[in-house]
């Protein structure tokens, strides 16, 4: 009888240190999922944020097109009012009303340029903007990762 008791009570100790060992690995595995996890999380982070700065690049463009086309449209506008003034008062367009004439198409084309320019910087922005995102994102899960593999040893 002692030698059985003794028999079964070592194989209690065995499958109690089998539990423990099935349930450390079980931590274990649950730790590198969730470190993965996170992971994965901070990847598509980055990249939503790219997508977005994306698109808000794309934005910017279309409206700086958008007004140069407005401004060089008001411009010839303004010009054509200009000249319809001068017809009707009877000047000629020569000499002074001339060079009127073409400092102000001058500088409506610097002003149309600028904004183009001003759209073109805004893109830059916004796209340098969406390389960092996606940058910071794998940042982030390489920090997920070794911090979570580290934690385990």
């Amino acid at each position: 009888g002692a030698g059985t008791a003794a028999a079964a009570g070592a194989g209690t100790a065995a499958a109690a240190g089998a539990g423990t060992a099935a349930a450390a690995g079980a931590g274990t595995y649950a730790a590198y999922a969730g470190a993965a996890l996170s992971a994965l999380s901070a990847i598509q982070q980055g990249r939503a944020a790219g997508k977005a700065a994306d698109f808000n690049a794309e934005m910017a463009g279309a409206e700086a097109a958008s007004r140069e086309r407005a401004q060089r449209e008001e411009a010839m506008r303004r010009i054509s009012s200009i000249q319809s003034q001068l017809g009707k008062s009877g000047a000629t367009t020569a000499g002074t009303p001339l060079l009127v004439l073409a400092e102000s198409a001058a500088n409506a084309e610097i002003d149309a340029l600028n904004t183009r320019t001003s759209g073109g910087l805004q893109q830059t922005l916004y796209r340098s903007s969406g390389r960092n995102a996606r940058t910071a994102g794998t940042i982030r899960a390489g920090t997920s990762l070794l911090a979570g593999y580290g934690a385990l040893g």
